[in-house]
């Protein structure tokens, strides 16, 4: 396995090549007309260069087969991680080039996550809220792809200011492999904050005030990505669930709330709004920068319960889970009674 300096050096590298290649990407999205033209939901005044996510997926392709190639991954692994990460990515890429139907996304994101499964195998216990696992059975099965969906959708919804997904991830992969690392799955742990150096490159550019969108494609592969490790991280190596669903609290949360409430109402799912929590904050006058500023608090949060029920108090898990719901309650409720969450019109 690498020495710690050469990790240091190799994610260093990574980081660099990702700056430089989304700059490439612009120009060539600006060439091509891959770009996202301000609307009336939307939360940009400018034009601005789509798509940027694929350098997520070009670096995540190269990782797994440079890692089966030096044999730090099976045959099996790289199946688990690859296909369905890539299905769900092009069809997102596609998705920022021609606008697909909802319903060719949707197809797509429950094969990928069919396959996914199909590969890890059985899944009939998971550690969904504590230390104990939880018997499921054949709904073990379901309630995986399920939440595999889910997760891809959820950060495809959430990626709407400029940073709030790219922060996101290298809080939720960045501490992610902490938990792999402190339980010996060093590859596992590698493989994960692989990803925080591509994220970080792609930030530089899209900082507020942005000068490039990841697009579906980047935050498909992201939200897909999340669900595996997690589902990895609970069957292989007991790292319960309910540690990220902490981490993800955030993302999960608010599109989660936002998705039952819109139900409630009888709203097309498949149109686009602004009602989300931060880009509710966006819409009465709080900058790109502020509200990522609050993203980031609130991850701080999140991440040092998580650390400290992991690394501490494991049996605190589901006092750990409680208090992050009522935090992100609060916080939500707060967002609400400044800007309550309008109807969307079809």
């Amino acid at each position: 396995m690498l020495s710690n300096s050469l990790l240091v050096i190799t994610g260093i590298i990574i980081f660099l090549l990702s700056v430089a290649l989304v700059r490439i990407f612009c120009v060539y999205a600006k060439n091509k007309g891959l770009l996202a033209i301000p609307n009336a939901r939307s939360s940009h005044q400018e034009i601005i260069p789509l798509g940027g996510g694929i350098i997520f997926v070009v670096f995540w392709c190269l990782e797994l087969l440079l890692a089966s190639y030096f044999n730090w991954f099976s045959i099996k692994e790289l199946l688990i991680f690859l296909p369905g990460t890539l299905m769900v990515s092009v069809v997102g890429y596609w998705d920022d080039y021609k606008n697909l139907t909802a319903k060719k996304r949707l197809v797509t994101q429950v094969l990928a996550s069919i396959l996914c499964v199909a590969m890890v195998g059985e899944i009939h216990s998971l550690h969904l809220f504590g230390l104990s696992a939880t018997y499921l059975g054949y709904y073990g099965i379901l309630l995986t792809i399920l939440g595999l969906v889910w997760s891809t959708n959820l950060y495809n919804f959430m990626d709407g200011l400029d940073g709030v997904a790219a922060v996101e991830a290298l809080f939720v992969f960045g501490v992610g492999g902490l938990l792999f690392w402190d339980v010996k799955a060093t590859r596992m742990a590698l493989l994960v904050w692989s990803i925080v150096p591509v994220v970080a490159g792609f930030l530089v550019w899209n900082w507020p005030k942005a000068r490039v969108f990841m697009g579906d494609v980047g935050s498909y592969c992201l939200g897909f990505l999340v669900a595996i490790f997690s589902l990895i991280g609970d069957l292989w190596y007991n790292i319960p669930v309910a540690f990220w669903i902490i981490l993800y609290g955030v993302f999960w949360f608010d599109a989660t709330i936002t998705v039952i409430r819109r139900l409630c109402r009888w709203e097309n799912l498949a149109v686009a709004h602004r009602e989300h929590a931060c880009q509710r904050l966006q819409r009465i006058g709080f900058s790109h920068a502020q509200v990522l500023s609050g993203v980031i608090a609130v991850n701080i949060i999140l991440s040092s319960i998580a650390m400290w029920i992991f690394f501490v108090k494991p049996n605190y898990l589901k006092w750990g889970l409680l208090l992050t719901v009522i935090i992100l309650t609060i916080i939500y409720l707060i967002i609400e009674k400044l800007k309550p969450m309008a109807r969307v019109k079809s």
